[in-house]
């Protein structure tokens, strides 16, 4: 099983936008759906809070779920979980009442512009960044007491690839082990050899 790589600063605010950005077109999706009457879901469901506040909720962990697969490290993930949340939410509202109006016929006076750029404040509007920065420090929270090397299966410690390089020497101090038993090769003369010569020399002979 392979282990989540660790996220540098950048990398993690890299995934966080990439997460803002699909979280805007979900929001802009629901909350099309939430001004646009349809067959497909009661206008009592659509107009409602709990509709409104599992919108904002729904913007909020997608805004913040790519940061799972990795290790983000310090306050820079829920920081700009927080900051993208919100404006996820608050894009996607937008993009949702044009998607209305341009279905509608809806022309884009000055009325409608400033409707658009001003469509009011809700306390639900805080659960999106809420939710986002949650996600994000809960995923810190979980691996902040981790190594950065995890053990590999059944607690052994992943061993690094082979390079391809031969085995080097040994250094300058190292002693080779000396072996317990060396064998010799046999000799002319028997097990011990030949007798030494006397000291006289091959002339002299002994008595």
């Amino acid at each position: 099983m392979s282990q989540p790589r660790p996220a540098t600063v950048v990398g993690t605010i890299a995934l966080v936008l990439v997460g803002g950005a699909v979280a805007t077109v979900v929001g802009a999706i629901l909350m099309f759906i939430r001004f646009h009457p349809s067959s497909m879901l009661d206008e009592g469901i659509r107009d409602s809070t709990a509709y409104y506040a599992l919108a904002c909720a729904i913007i909020g962990f997608i805004t913040a779920v790519f940061l799972m697969p990795t290790r983000p490290r310090g306050p820079a993930a829920p920081i700009t979980a927080v900051i993208a949340g919100y404006v996820a939410l608050n894009i996607g509202v937008r993009c949702g009442v044009i998607l209305d109006a341009v279905t509608y016929g809806t022309s884009f006076d000055i009325d409608f512009i400033l409707t658009v750029l001003d469509p009011g404040f809700s306390p639900w509007d805080l659960l999106a960044p809420a939710v986002a920065g949650t996600v994000a420090g809960v995923r810190v929270a979980m691996v902040a007491g981790k190594p950065a090397q995890p053990l590999g299966g059944f607690g052994v410690a992943p061993q690094p690839p082979f390079s391809g390089r031969p085995m080097q020497p040994p250094g300058p101090g190292y002693q080779p082990p000396t072996p317990t038993y060396r064998p010799q090769p046999p000799t002319p003369g028997g097990p011990q050899g030949p007798p030494p010569p006397s000291s006289g020399g091959p002339g002299r002979l002994a008595g």
